[in-house]
Formats: structure tokens, C-alpha cells, sequence
């Protein structure tokens, strides 16, 4: 089967949808392609699931560390299956306010990944099942970025990007994280108010290398109460997970070390 369109989108990311909802409002036949994520990465295993369980995780810092300060007493357990159920529930929502959006003005949805077989025409595999053929007359690529890794490192189940972290309810007794931005911070403060032992390795000399340098110096003061170890102005030589726990090997300046943890988390862009 074939269709013809005036605009394709290859991406349904912020930047993609956006993108076919406003051609479609100019009055153009649009469609939409997306593989994985409607709404992108954001939506689906970035900052909104993110900040959903950075508010469970601040609640419960505020029940366990200042609990006198605001008059709370008594025993109070953390349920972090319940957290990432949220996290979970307020993505949902949002991805299907995307779908809606589409529907709203007319815009064409493929679910399935789409490949070009020349300059006017893509082949749509179906997540269903089957391929599609879409031809346009202009097509707007906005298929977003890819996690990168540390040189010479691979994944698996005990090393893990952002993606995997986001999308799992197990909590390790430990947790090295590779970077020390957006990403990094954030894992390291939801996890260690959780109970997890968090260590992070930061190339750079300071957290969140991007921010202002008051922001780096305040956040690291309030993580060094939470218990969070930082390592700054250090790189990351290896990463090993053939053992009964993963083993990364650090370097800060002329000194080398050996971090041990139960997963090993890269956040490094």
C-alpha cells in the first residue's frame, strides 16, 4: 500500500510533531513516522519522568532527613516501586496528550521505523507487522540524538545509559555514575534518597560543568551532607562487569583508583 503526502515527519519528538501540526495547519497533507518514543525522549524516559520521581524523591528526603524541622513524627517507609508507578503514570499521560494533538489536526500517525529508498519516498516497517510505502513532497527529518558512551565501554544488564535506569524499579545497594550533568545529578540525588549508595565520576572540575560556578559549589555542598561521594577533575579509564560486581578504574591527576559498585550508570551526554 502506498499514500502520497505533502509533508512527512521522520521523528515525533518536540521538535517533529511540532513540526507536523503546524504544516498541517498551513493547510498541507502531513504524516508522522516515529519507531519508539511519541513526544520523544523527554516525554517518554527524560525530564518528565524524571522530575516526576525527583519530587518523590525530595518528599522523601523531607519525611527521613527533615522530619523534625516540619513537626513529622513516627515511622514512615519509602516504596519505590510506588514512585516509579508515578513516574510511569505521568509519562503515559503525556505521550498520549501528543497522540491527541495529532488526531486534532489531522496528521497522519506510522508507528514503525522508516527508511528512504530514494529522495522522495520512505519504506515504513510497521510495529504490526508489514511495510508501507510513503511517498512527499518534503520531508522533515527530526529523528533527535544518541546516547553517547564512554570510549571502549559496551553496555549490559549492571551498565546502563539513562534509559534503562528510567525505566526499571530495582534499586541497586550501589551506583557509579559516569558524569556529573543534568543526567547525572539528578539519578544521583533520586537514588540516594532512596538508600543507594551513590558515587559520581565527573571529567570536569566541578558538578554540572555547564552552570554557573555558584550552582556547582552549592549543589556539591548539599550533596556531600546527603552522603553522595564526588569525584571531580577525574576520568574514566575503564569499566569492567565480569566480576561479582562491576569495577570502574579512575584517574585524578597522577593517582589511580578502583570503584566497585553494583551498576555503574553512564551519563555523560
Amino acid at each position: 500500500m502506498s499514500s502520497h503526502f505533502d509533508v512527512v515527519v521522520l521523528g515525533a519528538g518536540p521538535g517533529g510533531y511540532v513540526a507536523a501540526i503546524r504544516a498541517s495547519q498551513l493547510g498541507l497533507k502531513t504524516a508522522i513516522i516515529e519507531e519508539k518514543y511519541w513526544g520523544g525522549v523527554c516525554l517518554n524516559v527524560g525530564c518528565i519522568p524524571s522530575k516526576a520521581l525527583l519530587r518523590n524523591a525530595e518528599l522523601a528526603h523531607i519525611f527521613h532527613a527533615d522530619a523534625k524541622t516540619f513537626g513529622i513524627s513516627g515511622d514512615v517507609t519509602f516504596d519505590f516501586g510506588a514512585a516509579f508507578s508515578r513516574s510511569r503514570k505521568v509519562a503515559d499521560g503525556r505521550v498520549k496528550g501528543v497522540h491527541f494533538l495529532m488526531k486534532k489536526n489531522d496528521v497522519t500517525e506510522y508507528e514503525g521505523r522508516g527508511s528512504f529508498t530514494d529522495t522522495s519516498t520512505l519504506q515504513v516497517s510497521l510495529a504490526t507487522g508489514g511495510d508501507e510505502t510513503v511517498t512527499f513532497d518534503s520531508c522533515v527529518i527530526a529523528t533527535g540524538a544518541t546516547t553517547r558512551l564512554l570510549p571502549g565501554t559496551k553496555l549490559s544488564e549492571r551498565v546502563v545509559t539513562y534509559e534503562e535506569q528510567i525505566m526499571t524499579e530495582e534499586l541497586p545497594g550501589s551506583i557509579i555514575i559516569a558524569g556529573a550533568g543534568a543526567i547525572g545529578v539528578e539519578f544521583a540525588y533520586v537514588l540516594t534518597n532512596y538508600g543507594v549508595d551513590v558515587t559520581v565520576v565527573e571529567y570536569l572540575d566541578r558538578l554540572v560543568p555547564l552552570e554557573d560556578e555558584e550552582v556547582s559549589a552549592e549543589l556539591a555542598k548539599r550533596y556531600k551532607k546527603l552522603g553522595v561521594k564526588v569525584l571531580t577533575s577525574t576520568r574514566v579509564d575503564s569499566i569492567d562487569d565480569s566480576g561479582d560486581k562491576v569495577t570502574v578504574q579512575v584517574t585524578k591527576g597522577d593517582d589511580q583508583q578502583t570503584l566497585e559498585a553494583d551498576k555503574v550508570l553512564q551519563a555523560i551526554g
